[in-house]
């Protein structure tokens, strides 16, 4: 499929049903006329993941966001095209928007694919996964809700294990300190597979929700 001829970004914004830039929680079940579980990818780049998601999960409600107007363009375009009524994109940065469109508890699991690992020292402040974004996103996550990242990046990978085993909240579905050794139960992304076919080494994250005590 070209996209070369996709509408712009301020049409898509302002006609299709299939995007959200809003600052102010919406009504999810309303906006999807379901009450399935919801489950959010932050990054999606593309939409390949996403899309495969929608596509392969019919009783479930998907959210994918970023802030880049190509992707949104191309994701939106491409949803549509396949009309996966259950999935929506909504624009924005993560740390500022998720906290004021997703209620507590609301979300069934949460995907962050490969982000950007700013290598560089001087830029590591940039990166996205830090000891309190982890937070509010497990205060976003329901009970036994799952929390899923990857990254090919392995002092990343190292940071962010850190980060997320320091978080009372959630519990590793690996063994105490490490990684997941593989993930077969989801859709490769294009980075994912373009790493898998040069042999490099992908490491993968799976943290729960902990049930709270009563």
């Amino acid at each position: 499929m070209s996209f070369k001829n996709l509408i712009s970004f301020e049409e898509i914004a302002k006609n299709s049903p299939l995007f959200f830039d809003v600052e102010e929680r919406p009504d999810w079940p309303d906006v999807f006329k379901s009450d399935y579980p919801i489950k959010l990818e932050i990054g999606f780049g593309g939409g390949n993941f996403l899309i495969e998601m929608a596509a392969s999960q019919a009783k479930t409600n998907f959210i994918g966001l970023d802030f880049y107007h190509k992707g949104i363009r191309k994701t939106v375009t491409r949803l549509g095209n396949l009309k996966l009524m259950n999935a929506r994109v909504a624009y924005g940065d993560a740390r500022e928007r998720i906290p004021r469109i997703f209620g507590e508890g609301e979300l069934a699991e949460i995907y962050i694919n490969f982000p950007d690992p700013w290598p560089k020292k001087r830029h590591a402040k940039r990166r996205l996964i830090k000891p309190e974004f982890i937070q509010m996103l497990s205060g976003k996550l329901c009970a036994d809700g799952r929390l899923r990242l990857a990254t090919d990046c392995e002092p990343y990978a190292v940071e962010m294990l850190e980060y997320l085993s320091a978080e009372p909240a959630l519990v590793n579905s690996a063994p105490e300190g490490a990684f997941m050794p593989e993930r077969n139960d989801l859709p490769k992304t294009k980075y994912e597979k373009n790493f898998l076919k040069l042999g490099q080494k992908i490491f993968y994250m799976d943290f729960y929700k902990a049930q709270p005590l009563l």
